[in-house]
């Protein structure tokens, strides 16, 4: 049973989206996987997978611009050295970050570049063609060229579809002006699309899944990132209390970290993330003892994670980020719950990764609407209670090995794609 996985980003041991694309297909061996993916900042996991083709937005304009007759370069292991381009577009580049700050109004110009099709290049087919899937997965995103990518392939070759959504940028998000109204009306059309033709849809956790299920009229079912079993660590009182937070700075998280370091009066606070703060977010970090430490990864964040008293996961609750993290659930979440060490959430109480400890009682949840007294009663109370803290995490790493056991979900993840293709 061979699937071709179509995402933006490739399979990860660091990335979000890499590391939970690998917790879902752990039941397969390496052979039977392969993955076309679009972003040039990113090498792939050749310890997971060893098929891979990237079509980049480089690739599509040059073959455009020059007039190629190819685009898109294989990147499986036998050819990746052979076939790195030199254009590199790291995520501390400045091209990139430009990028990234104009995501608004380069969407469109994105999809126009795509839409010319030079990605159906001989070398794309032929690769395709080659591996000769049995199912297209496809990882929704809010380009349209890439659900155009999925329906194409899923036609051509004569295979199911299977989608999954790990963000909604269709039912809550807010409209901030003219080009985000249009953009919104065109990924409708997407989206019901891209559901009208899938044999099977995911979505990342529960309240997405219901959500989506609902406003679909066609069943969602649910499935997160989720890590290796492991062993409980107990861990013991100590006079200094360690707060850590690990994940990403962007959609003003950076602001609630500010905001609830404030209020912190005991402890260190350490920040783990591979975006890498602006100086003027590091001057701001340094005036409340926030400590910027950087990425880790591996064993190195295992073990970060186990020495901490106190795990930080914030949302921001302006009106705009709000709507775009209310059915997302945190990646990192699972493997917090894991540690069975405290998880602290911060932020709108209604967004899905406050909701999971707040409602299954596996976390502290402080609605970022609470007065300033209120949430540094409750921070006092959090960092001066151990018995408290260590209850709590014992029930999140209980809950953890119920619900987040990776061999158990990545079974029955692969028994629904095997049911899926003898049933086509």
């Amino acid at each position: 049973m061979k699937v071709l996985i179509v995402s933006h980003n490739s399979f990860s041991k660091i990335y979000n989206n890499g590391k939970t694309l690998e917790s879902i297909f752990s039941a397969f061996s390496r052979e039977d996987l392969a993955q076309i993916y679009f972003t040039e900042n990113m090498s792939p996991d050749f310890e997971f997978c060893n098929n891979y083709f990237k079509v980049a937005d480089v690739d599509v304009l040059k073959s455009l611009l020059k007039n190629y007759s190819d685009c898109g370069v294989d990147m499986s292991l036998n050819n990746f050295f052979l076939n790195s381009t030199n254009v590199k577009l790291t995520k501390g580049s400045r091209l990139f970050r430009f990028a990234k700050s104009k995501t608004d109004h380069l969407v469109f110009l994105r999809d126009i570049l795509w839409s010319f099709n030079s990605w159906k290049s001989k070398s794309f087919l032929d690769w395709t063609k080659k591996f000769n899937p049995d199912v297209i997965f496809y990882v929704g995103g809010n380009f349209g060229f890439s659900h155009e990518i999925a329906f194409y392939l899923s036609k051509k070759l004569k295979t199911p579809l299977v989608s999954y959504f790990t963000d909604d940028y269709l039912i809550y998000p807010k409209y901030k002006n003219l080009l985000d109204t249009i953009q919104r009306l065109r990924m409708k059309k997407f989206y019901t699309k891209t559901v009208q033709q899938s044999s099977l849809c995911f979505a990342i956790g529960n309240v997405m899944a219901n959500e989506y299920s609902s406003y679909f009229g066609k069943e969602f079912f649910s499935i997160m990132n989720s890590i290796e079993k492991q062993e409980y660590q107990p861990y013991f009182e100590k006079e200094e209390i360690i707060f850590s937070y690990f994940g990403g700075l962007h959609l003003n998280r950076w602001k609630m970290l500010k905001r609830l370091a404030k209020f912190i009066t005991k402890g260190t606070i350490n920040v783990y993330s591979m975006d890498k703060p602006c100086d003027e977010v590091l001057v701001e970090f340094k005036k409340v003892n926030l400590k910027f430490n950087g990425s880790v990864e591996g064993e190195d964040l295992r073990n970060a994670i186990l020495k901490s008293d106190i795990l930080l996961h914030v949302e921001s609750d302006d009106s705009y980020n709000r709507t775009l993290t209310k059915l997302s659930v945190s990646t990192k979440i699972p493997e917090y719950l894991m540690s069975g060490r405290l998880v602290l959430g911060f932020g709108p109480e209604e967004v899905a990764s406050m909701k999971i400890l707040s409602d299954n009682k596996i976390g502290v949840v402080i609605p970022s609407s609470v007065s300033d007294d209120c949430l540094k009663s409750e921070l006092i109370k959090l960092t001066s209670d151990f018995e408290l803290r260590k209850q709590i995490g014992l029930q999140g790493y209980d809950y953890a090995i119920k619900n987040f056991d990776n061999k158990i979900i990545a079974k029955k993840f692969k028994e629904k794609i095997e049911n899926l293709i003898i049933n086509k």
